[in-house]
């Protein structure tokens, strides 16, 4: 569970896609791929690694505001 007062951050695709790619293609590690986008943590590009290579979607999974057609 987070701390109180932590604020989340939601990164693009092409973020997503560029972190996998200077992983896999470029050879630099964890560390530097997230100094290099400017990343809060290598933990998030390992994630984005792991769902790359077992072919999962890089979907925010996160809750989003309720579809008011579903609503109605």
């Amino acid at each position: 569970m987070a701390k109180k007062g932590t604020t989340f951050n939601r990164y693009s695709m092409k973020i997503k896609e560029e972190a996998v790619r200077l992983y896999l293609e470029e050879g630099l590690g964890y560390r530097t791929v997230a100094e290099r986008l400017g990343l809060r943590s290598k933990t998030q590009v390992e994630v984005w690694v792991k769902r790359h290579q077992e072919e999962r979607s890089f979907a925010d999974k996160r809750s989003h505001p309720p579809n008011l057609n579903s609503i109605l």
